[in-house]
């Protein structure tokens, strides 16, 4: 019997059966694409953490497909060209089409293959329950994990040794040296391949991507990518769409975010994010609660305590698509919908 590791016990209370493995073991056993692949995992900063390996590593002359959240295609020097809609489930490894790439970089929710060259758990920010909690969302994240390179966060070493396999620890690389301001290049130093000094762009919360820069670049210190390639494509890098994105309108300053990961913990990421920049005065939360693509609700009364926390306002829409007035005195506007394809 092959099932997911999220799916409770109790749907094989009358099965009999000789063995039982997750989907990513099973994965593991049939996967047999010898491209080279990158797998990113975790809790948090995965399709951001995706996004910019990606970037990079075409930037850096790579052939590159990626799959995420938030589609999957071709990425070039020019973006990435999303040709179909999947889910980042570990079944799906599987179904990864044909093409002379030279790096497939594959997002994947609860675990992986096990085979990719390299593999990134970019978090564990919550340990949260799964399979009725039964389970831990470690022991399928874990999953990932192959004799090859592991990237983790250094401050997670103790979580992944547990499980035996090689580590390579994802350490600081890309320090803020300047307050961050709203809308303006945010200038950094980046450790990599020697110190250096960039800035980033400000058409998007760069200060959101600061981890996510951190793991792409131990990525990329893996496989060698010249010092002078990377620092280009983070300087050139615009964000995600739908992650941290911003504009500002009639006076109002809007961020967007749009994507399968929000919960307490990213509304409490980007509202850290905009305290920094002293934008929090006068703020609005907007909530769309609702997504058919996703497998887990939002859980109101902690988005609730969060954004009470930051001293903002906080409105949750029916998720029927309508958008709510803006209050009059509001500044700045924090638009968040639960979307994507896990």
């Amino acid at each position: 019997v092959s099932m997911p590791c999220h799916c409770p016990d109790i749907f094989l209370e009358n099965v009999t059966y000789d063995e039982r493995i997750w989907y990513s073991q099973a994965v593991n056993r049939f996967m047999n694409d010898k491209r080279f692949r990158i797998e990113v995992t975790g809790v948090k900063g995965k399709t951001s953490t995706c996004y910019l390996i990606a970037h990079i590593l075409a930037d850096a002359g790579k052939k590159v497909y990626l799959r995420s959240s938030r589609g999957s295609g071709p990425f070039t020097k020019e973006g990435h060209q999303i040709d179909e809609l999947k889910s980042i489930a570990p079944p799906y490894l599987l179904d990864l089409p044909a093409g002379d790439y030279d790096v497939m970089v594959c997002e994947v929710s609860l675990g992986g293959s096990a085979k990719a060259d390299i593999t990134c758990i970019t978090n564990l920010l919550e340990d949260y329950g799964i399979a009725k909690k039964s389970r831990r969302a470690r022991e399928a994240k874990k999953d990932i994990l192959s004799d090859g390179t592991n990237i983790v966060l250094e401050s997670e070493k103790d979580i992944w040794s547990a499980y035996g396999k090689p580590l390579r620890l994802s350490k600081k690389k890309v320090t803020v040296e300047k307050d961050p301001v709203f809308g303006e290049p945010l200038k950094v130093s980046v450790k990599y391949k020697g110190d250096h000094e960039i800035s980033l762009k400000g058409n998007y919360l760069a200060l959101q991507y600061i981890e996510a820069m951190d793991m792409a670049l131990e990525v990329c210190d893996a496989m060698d990518i010249p010092a002078d390639a990377v620092l280009k494509a983070l300087s050139d890098f615009e964000g995600v769409p739908g992650r941290g994105e911003i504009r500002d309108m009639d006076g109002i300053r809007y961020i967007v975010e749009r994507n399968p990961g929000i919960s307490h913990m990213s509304v409490e990421r980007t509202l850290k994010t905009l305290k920094a920049m002293n934008i929090l005065d006068d703020a609005l939360v907007i909530i769309d609660p609702v997504s058919k693509k996703v497998c887990d609700k939002l859980d109101r009364d902690l988005i609730e305590d969060v954004v009470r926390k930051y001293g903002a306002q906080l409105i949750v829409t029916p998720g029927d698509g309508t958008e709510p007035d803006i209050p009059a005195g509001v500044k700045t506007v924090v638009r968040m919908t639960k979307e994507g394809y896990q």
